[in-house]
């Protein structure tokens, strides 16, 4: 069943609507002005509620954030603020971006793309004589970042005195269905697309050989395909089709499911179709199976919002279609942290730490630092649940309503006062009474504000809407 949700402007703040008698008054207020052109799937291609419960790492490292170095460090003490103790670094990679990143005990992926490679021989394959020539000019550099930077690495040989943190997750290329690797040249996008990949089912399998032949410690993260319109699907499924040492050759895979501006849950509406972050991923999911590599972790490691310039965005607005008010921006970002818990996907790097490349999505200003509310979300977020563990369903998506339990802290057990419900409506204000409450509990809505409120029989009635809340036993 397909519910569609017809396009509305994205410019400024959504106008809050008048709370209902079942609403806490204190709370922001919820909107049923949703951006964008949307479809709900209802049922969604969700895995089965006991897999998603059984992650494999700590659900704090879904709680991720996507910056280049000089990024790390200009917004270092921000980061830490929110919280994010996941992050993902791209760009070139010097000794002072290491030196915070283990101070901070950050668990870092590093991208290794076109930055690493020698300026002076080039940055992409279209500067080198053969296939051969920019593959083995790759896995050179490559070693050199790992042997500096990685297990047993020279820079914590000279640097005793930080935490031993080294980089042990490694991204092979950012977006190589795209234009990062092969650039395109005026031919049709089919005929790049099919260059690009045969050379990354290249790439792949002699970098990983070469990397873990010398250095076993390393996570391999493989494909980080860009997601837009569905292409990171067809990319992945092609590039294992040409050789089967593909599917040997990642110990983790990554891509980048951009839906802007529709909502993480919803199907985005193009004009050829459409497509949504959880049917992308169960048709990825499919052709792992299909090679037998259906046990392989799945990373979204880009993925964001933009907002236009009006609403305090750096850049020009170039695709106004494409951007959603700041409010929106902050509640997608925190849902797709649930979703992805709900998914099984362990980590998640929203893009970007400030507003980059044109894309006005970060989480601070670029002059002022000034914190958005998508900052504050996260805050929110990662204060109510520090390390989620999902532990049921209230609603799956019905309709667009989803509401889920959590422990907050895994490692805390699960007394009442460590259980969280956090409950959102893709369309808009919907009351919702949920039962099995303690006598009293706090309730948080997305940027912070909390109410304590008395259940009867622990039943509660709660207006909730796009963005999200949460409920836990007060103390």
């Amino acid at each position: 069943l397909f519910i569609f949700g017809a396009a509305l402007a994205t410019s400024a703040y959504p106008k809050p609507q008048k709370a209902s008698a079942a609403a806490p008054s204190k709370l922001l207020a919820q909107t049923d002005r949703i951006p964008g052109k949307w479809e709900i799937e209802t049922p969604q291609d969700f895995p089965p509620l006991k897999t998603a419960m059984k992650r494999a790492v700590p659900g704090n490292l879904v709680y991720g954030l996507y910056t280049w170095g000089d990024e790390y460090l200009r917004f270092r003490d921000d980061i830490k603020k929110v919280g994010w103790p996941s992050i993902r670094i791209a760009g070139p990679f010097r000794d002072p971006v290491m030196a915070a990143l283990a101070q901070d005990e950050m668990t870092t992926m590093v991208t290794v793309g076109n930055w690493l490679l020698d300026p002076a021989r080039g940055t992409d394959r279209t500067d080198y004589a053969s296939d051969d020539a920019f593959i083995d000019d790759y896995v050179e550099k490559v070693d050199a970042f790992v042997s500096r930077y990685g297990p047993r690495g020279s820079f914590f040989k000279e640097h005793p005195e930080l935490p031993k943190r080294p980089i042990v997750d490694i991204e092979l290329w950012n977006e190589p269905n795209f234009q990062y690797m092969v650039p395109p040249d005026g031919r049709p996008w089919a005929e790049m697309e099919a260059e690009r990949e045969e050379l990354y089912a290249k790439v792949l399998p002699a970098t990983y050989a070469a990397t873990k032949k010398k250095h076993p410690r390393i996570n391999m993260v493989g494909f980080g395909c860009g997601g837009m319109s569905g292409g990171d699907m067809r990319f992945i499924q092609h590039v294992h089709g040409l050789d089967r040492a593909v599917a040997k050759s990642y110990d983790t895979l990554s891509t980048h499911p951009y839906v802007r501006p529709a909502a993480p849950e919803a199907s985005s509406v193009q004009s050829w179709g459409s497509y949504s972050i959880a049917r992308s991923l169960d048709a990825i999911r499919n052709t792992l199976d299909q090679y037998r590599r259906g046990d392989a972790p799945v990373w979204y490691t880009e993925i964001g919002w933009p907002i236009l310039k009006e609403d305090g965005g750096h850049y020009p607005t170039t695709r106004p279609n494409e951007c959603v008010p700041p409010l929106f921006q902050a509640a997608y970002v925190c849902r797709t942290y649930a979703l992805a818990l709900r998914l099984g996907v362990e980590r998640v790097h929203i893009m970007y730490v400030t507003d980059a490349d044109r894309f006005n999505a970060g989480f601070f200003d670029k002059g002022s630092k000034e914190w958005r509310p998508a900052a504050k979300a996260v805050q929110t977020m990662i204060s109510i649940m520090p390390n989620p563990k999902l532990t049921g369903s209230i609603s799956d998506g019905k309709d667009g309503y989803y509401a889920y339990t959590y422990l907050a802290d895994e490692q805390a057990g699960s007394r009442k006062e460590n259980r969280v419900t956090m409950a959102w409506n893709l369309t808009g204000p919907k009351s919702v009474r949920f039962k099995g409450l303690p006598k009293k509990v706090v309730v948080t809505d997305m940027l912070g504000t909390t109410q304590t409120l008395p259940t009867q029989s622990g039943r509660l009635s709660v207006e909730i809407g796009p963005f999200p809340i949460y409920i836990k036993s007060a103390p």
